[in-house]
């Protein structure tokens, strides 16, 4: 059993660690204070710290030795104050004390301090809880107190707007294959990830795997970082050993045995040796202290129950190892006879959300027309910032607009960039015109729309620049014709008719034998100039048929020829330096 005193709830605003962080040499202010004396905090908000960025700031409270409990009016000597643990604080940040184990004796120091540092890993607005024990004596009883206390800390976004995760690339042009990456791990307590990854894709991962964004558009992206913990939610003491029994408290009588019962409370420590302490339940060998919330997030933990005895020393009850398995119900056989069970669950802790996009621009659509008359080559899409030319994959020099005259034949393509920095390209294959020969008549014609003609008779200039010319007698007719693409093509036609005669006046004589044939037969020809010629062989419509070299000797050509073709008339010109000489036979 213990003396009681009545104790009001003093509203003391104290903030510190169990002593384990790294943010050291806290200053503290000592103009901090209030009148009429009483326990105070400066400031209650720090400054605000951003997400993604170091972070520093100091806090003092004041402890004056003595003050009057508001709640009571009675007049407290302040002689110690032990933080037991802090919740609430942000991802990233943490808080040390100027005292080691967070203790501090008011008798001694009036002011002490602490600092929180480290990175915010999350935006938002943070209460940060304190429980502490407020140790003071009211006529020499020594008072322990249990207290809570509370500190508002804002963290602010960062530049980038999003401390949640990163990717890469974040924009592009027709489609865009981007990869991501978790920033925030709340390790050693177990994180878990839910993404959205704005194409219908979701994931778990820390790093999903690389996503597809396949058209123009904003992809919206966002990702919900959780971080849980275990806690301890409720302890229940069912049974106690005797070692309580024998003090001043509760004497061991003889004949009559342990008098009274024990006034059980139980201390937690981590891993770190950071303690929490509960509230004393008073003559009692069963307790059940719930609600806790204590965050088991710095293992291995301990146990370990108290009787609480105000003038002889504490008699512990025993210690349980609380094994490290996660949630459920645990029960506890210690010591000879402490019994008891916990219970822990799997809670979150905190909870990140953010969102950020991607763009996909759309590519210029470019689709080449060509002028029928002219040939030009035009895309009709003239909004684009920029125009490249290319013939068969080099660059045209000096073609920059949206339209282009080709200078011959040739695969042309044209790439156009827009604002958004997207290109896309079209192409057009410029192909020469085939050309043939018509006869109507004594008119020999090729189709008109070309840009230029040139006619030859026999080899020499027949005279005309247009899309006909007049006959002049048998022989080897030929135009070259130009178009708006550069294209230049040449067509030949041999004109053979039974009423004109050979042109008169020339030295050369062209014979054949046997006349008719079957297809072979000897070319005999003299006054010829050249070492070698070409003979040819036509039928009535022109079309050659058959068509060899043969070699000169001193003026004079005998030729061997065979062919095989239908019965019908034949022309044979044999060409000597481009002049054209003509003779005709029947194959039977």
């Amino acid at each position: 059993m213990r003396a009681h005193l009545l104790l009001g709830v003093l509203s003391v605003v104290i903030f510190g660690s169990t002593g384990y962080a790294q943010c050291p040499d806290c200053v503290p202010d000592t103009g901090c204070s209030v009148s009429p004396a009483y326990p105070t905090l400066c400031p209650t908000a720090p400054p605000d710290a951003t997400a993604g960025e170091p972070y520093s700031a100091d806090i003092t409270f004041w402890l004056p030795p003595t003050f009057t409990d508001p709640g009571t009016g009675f007049t407290v000597d302040f002689v110690q104050m032990t933080i037991t643990s802090i919740a609430g604080l942000p991802f990233g940040l943490d808080i040390e004390t100027s005292e080691p184990g967070g203790v501090y004796y008011p008798q001694q120091q009036q002011y002490g301090c602490a600092r929180i540092c480290g990175t915010p890993l999350g935006a938002g607005t943070y209460t940060i809880t304190i429980d502490i024990i407020a140790g003071v004596t009211y006529s020499g009883i020594p008072i322990n107190s249990p207290q809570q206390f509370s500190l508002l800390l804002t963290v602010v976004p960062g530049s980038g707007g999003n401390s949640s995760f990163t990717f890469s690339p974040t924009t592009g042009c027709g489609s865009v294959v981007s990869e991501f990456h978790a920033l925030i791990d709340g390790a050693p307590s177990p994180t878990s990830y839910l993404w959205d990854l704005g194409n219908g894709s979701t994931s778990d991962l820390p790093d999903p795997p690389a996503q597809t964004y396949p058209g123009p558009g904003t992809y919206v992206i966002t990702l919900q970082t959780t971080i849980g913990g275990y806690i301890l939610d409720q302890v229940d003491l069912t049974g106690t050993n005797d070692n309580w029994c024998g003090d001043v408290e509760e004497p061991n009588i003889p004949l009559v045995g342990c008098t009274g019962s024990p006034d059980p409370y139980f201390v937690l420590t981590d891993g770190n040796g950071g303690t929490y302490t509960s509230s004393t339940m008073d003559n009692t060998t069963t307790a059940t202290w719930s609600g806790l919330g204590l965050l088991l997030d710095n293992p291995p933990y301990s146990l370990t129950f108290y009787d609480e005895d105000p003038v002889s020393q504490n008699d512990q009850l025993g210690t349980y190892n609380i094994p490290n398995n996660g949630s459920g119900q645990y029960f506890i056989n210690v010591s000879g006879g402490t019994t008891g069970s916990l219970s822990i669950t799997e809670q979150v802790q905190q909870s990140f959300s953010d969102a950020d996009t991607i763009v996909v621009f759309p590519v210029p659509e470019l689709q080449l027309n060509a002028d029928p008359v002219s040939g030009e080559l035009c895309t009709p899409n003239d909004s684009l910032v920029s125009y490249v030319w290319f013939l068969d994959g080099d660059t045209v020099p000096g073609a920059s607009g949206p339209c282009f005259q080709p200078t011959g034949a040739g695969l042309w393509t044209v790439m156009g960039t827009n604002g958004y920095g997207c290109s896309g390209s079209s192409e057009a294959a410029v192909v020469c015109p085939t050309l043939t020969i018509g006869l109507n008549g004594n008119v020999l014609f090729v189709p008109s729309g070309f840009s230029t003609y040139s006619w030859t008779y026999n080899g020499s200039p027949a005279g005309t620049d247009v899309a006909f010319v007049l006959a002049q007698g048998d022989g080897l007719y030929a135009v070259t014709i130009t178009d708006g693409n550069g294209c230049e093509v040449t067509a030949e036609f041999n004109l053979v008719t039974a009423g004109i005669p050979e042109p008169v006046g020339t030295a050369t004589r062209v014979q054949l034998h046997p006349v008719p044939n079957t297809g072979e037969f000897t070319v005999l020809a003299t006054g010829l100039r050249g070492p070698a010629v070409q003979v040819r062989v036509s039928d009535m419509t022109g079309r050659v048929v058959h068509e060899q070299r043969a070699i000169v000797d001193r003026g004079e050509l005998r030729a061997q020829v065979s062919f095989t073709g239908p019965s019908g008339a034949y022309v044979v010109q044999v060409i000597d330096q481009g002049q054209v000489h003509v003779a005709r036979m029947v194959v039977r």
